[in-house]
Protein backbone atom coordinates (compact mmCIF):
# COMPACT_ATOMS: atom_id res chain seq x y z
CA UNK A 1 0.00 0.00 0.00
CA UNK A 2 1.33 3.45 -0.93
CA UNK A 3 1.71 6.10 1.71
CA UNK A 4 0.04 9.49 1.27
CA UNK A 5 3.37 10.98 0.18
CA UNK A 6 3.76 8.31 -2.50
CA UNK A 7 0.23 8.87 -3.82
CA UNK A 8 0.52 12.48 -4.94
CA UNK A 9 3.50 14.77 -4.84
CA UNK A 10 3.47 17.87 -6.97
CA UNK A 11 5.48 21.07 -7.08
CA UNK A 12 3.76 24.27 -8.18
CA UNK A 13 5.23 27.72 -8.73
CA UNK A 14 3.10 30.85 -8.94
CA UNK A 15 3.85 34.57 -9.06
CA UNK A 16 1.35 37.35 -8.69
CA UNK A 17 1.47 41.13 -8.39
CA UNK A 18 -0.76 43.87 -7.10
CA UNK A 19 -0.54 47.53 -6.16
CA UNK A 20 -1.15 49.00 -2.72
CA UNK A 21 -1.87 52.64 -1.86
CA UNK A 22 1.22 53.40 0.23
CA UNK A 23 4.98 53.83 0.03
CA UNK A 24 7.29 50.82 -0.17
CA UNK A 25 8.56 51.68 3.33
CA UNK A 26 4.98 51.41 4.64
CA UNK A 27 4.06 48.32 2.61
CA UNK A 28 7.13 46.17 3.30
CA UNK A 29 6.52 45.57 7.04
CA UNK A 30 2.96 44.44 6.21
CA UNK A 31 4.61 41.22 4.95
CA UNK A 32 6.42 40.55 8.22
CA UNK A 33 5.04 37.94 10.63
CA UNK A 34 3.74 40.63 12.99
CA UNK A 35 2.69 43.01 10.20
CA UNK A 36 0.40 40.41 8.65
CA UNK A 37 -1.67 40.43 11.86
CA UNK A 38 -2.98 43.80 10.70
CA UNK A 39 -4.66 42.49 7.58
CA UNK A 40 -5.03 38.69 7.82
CA UNK A 41 -7.89 37.46 9.95
CA UNK A 42 -6.91 34.65 12.34
CA UNK A 43 -3.17 35.14 11.63
CA UNK A 44 -1.49 34.26 14.89
CA UNK A 45 2.23 33.47 14.56
CA UNK A 46 3.95 32.03 17.62
CA UNK A 47 7.68 32.55 18.21
CA UNK A 48 10.11 29.64 18.21
CA UNK A 49 13.41 31.53 17.96
CA UNK A 50 14.14 34.09 19.21
CA UNK A 51 11.60 34.42 22.04
CA UNK A 52 9.86 37.23 20.17
CA UNK A 53 9.11 37.32 16.46
CA UNK A 54 11.55 39.63 14.73
CA UNK A 55 11.48 40.52 11.05
CA UNK A 56 15.01 39.39 10.36
CA UNK A 57 16.87 36.47 8.85
CA UNK A 58 16.80 33.18 10.83
CA UNK A 59 13.71 34.03 12.86
CA UNK A 60 11.59 30.88 13.26
CA UNK A 61 7.88 30.89 14.11
CA UNK A 62 4.83 28.62 13.89
CA UNK A 63 1.28 29.04 12.64
CA UNK A 64 -1.74 26.77 12.71
CA UNK A 65 -2.63 23.87 14.97
CA UNK A 66 -2.43 20.07 14.79
CA UNK A 67 -2.08 18.72 11.26
CA UNK A 68 -2.27 22.30 9.95
CA UNK A 69 0.70 23.48 12.00
CA UNK A 70 3.50 24.97 9.91
CA UNK A 71 7.00 26.04 10.87
CA UNK A 72 8.25 29.17 9.12
CA UNK A 73 11.84 30.41 8.79
CA UNK A 74 12.70 33.86 7.53
CA UNK A 75 15.44 33.27 4.97
CA UNK A 76 15.84 36.95 4.05
CA UNK A 77 14.45 40.27 5.26
CA UNK A 78 16.16 43.10 3.43
CA UNK A 79 14.70 46.45 4.49
CA UNK A 80 16.76 48.38 1.94
CA UNK A 81 15.54 46.43 -1.10
CA UNK A 82 12.12 45.65 0.45
CA UNK A 83 12.55 41.91 -0.17
CA UNK A 84 11.61 39.05 2.14
CA UNK A 85 11.86 35.32 1.72
CA UNK A 86 10.37 32.57 3.85
CA UNK A 87 10.45 28.78 3.99
CA UNK A 88 7.31 27.15 5.40
CA UNK A 89 7.04 23.46 6.25
CA UNK A 90 3.88 21.68 7.35
CA UNK A 91 5.07 18.10 7.73
CA UNK A 92 1.61 16.66 7.04
CA UNK A 93 1.01 18.46 3.76
CA UNK A 94 3.60 20.73 2.13
CA UNK A 95 6.85 22.64 2.01
CA UNK A 96 6.98 26.09 0.44
CA UNK A 97 9.35 28.91 -0.40
CA UNK A 98 7.70 32.34 -0.46
CA UNK A 99 9.28 35.51 -1.84
CA UNK A 100 7.87 39.01 -1.43
CA UNK A 101 9.28 42.03 -3.25
CA UNK A 102 7.87 45.53 -2.73
CA UNK A 103 8.83 48.28 -5.18
CA UNK A 104 7.84 51.94 -5.22
CA UNK A 105 5.71 52.93 -8.22
CA UNK A 106 5.11 56.47 -6.95
CA UNK A 107 5.79 57.98 -3.52
CA UNK A 108 2.27 56.87 -2.51
CA UNK A 109 1.87 53.60 -4.45
CA UNK A 110 3.81 50.34 -4.36
CA UNK A 111 3.82 47.17 -6.40
CA UNK A 112 3.99 43.89 -4.50
CA UNK A 113 5.27 40.73 -6.22
CA UNK A 114 4.58 37.48 -4.37
CA UNK A 115 6.06 34.16 -5.52
CA UNK A 116 5.29 30.74 -4.10
CA UNK A 117 7.06 27.52 -4.90
CA UNK A 118 5.14 24.83 -3.05
CA UNK A 119 5.63 21.08 -2.92
CA UNK A 120 2.40 19.38 -1.89
CA UNK A 121 2.04 15.87 -0.50
CA UNK A 122 -0.01 13.97 2.03
CA UNK A 123 -3.73 13.43 2.35
CA UNK A 124 -4.60 17.08 1.56
CA UNK A 125 -2.45 17.20 -1.59
CA UNK A 126 -5.37 17.48 -4.03
CA UNK A 127 -6.89 20.38 -2.05
CA UNK A 128 -3.56 22.21 -1.98
CA UNK A 129 -3.03 21.69 -5.71
CA UNK A 130 -6.44 23.31 -6.28
CA UNK A 131 -5.60 26.13 -3.82
CA UNK A 132 -2.56 26.94 -5.97
CA UNK A 133 -4.25 26.71 -9.36
CA UNK A 134 -3.71 29.77 -11.55
CA UNK A 135 -7.28 30.92 -10.91
CA UNK A 136 -7.08 30.42 -7.14
CA UNK A 137 -3.70 32.15 -6.91
CA UNK A 138 -4.94 35.17 -8.87
CA UNK A 139 -7.92 35.33 -6.51
CA UNK A 140 -5.58 35.12 -3.51
CA UNK A 141 -3.55 38.08 -4.81
CA UNK A 142 -6.75 40.06 -5.41
CA UNK A 143 -7.92 39.29 -1.87
CA UNK A 144 -4.56 40.33 -0.41
CA UNK A 145 -4.73 43.62 -2.29
CA UNK A 146 -8.25 44.27 -0.97
CA UNK A 147 -7.39 43.29 2.62
CA UNK A 148 -4.24 45.43 2.70
CA UNK A 149 -6.01 48.42 1.13
CA UNK A 150 -8.82 48.13 3.69
CA UNK A 151 -6.30 47.91 6.51
CA UNK A 152 -4.44 50.97 5.28
CA UNK A 153 -7.72 52.87 4.96
CA UNK A 154 -8.66 51.92 8.54
CA UNK A 155 -5.32 53.36 9.69
CA UNK A 156 -6.17 56.69 8.08
CA UNK A 157 -9.57 56.73 9.76
CA UNK A 158 -8.11 56.33 13.26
Amino acid sequence: MKTAVERLVEQISRTGSFDVPCSADTAFPLFSPEGEREWIRDWNPRPVFPRTIEFRRDTVFCTGEGEQEAVWTIVAADWRSHRAEYVRVATASHAARIRVQVEAVTPETSRVDVSYSITVFGSDAEDLVEAFSERAYAEKMSNWQRQISESLQARKNC
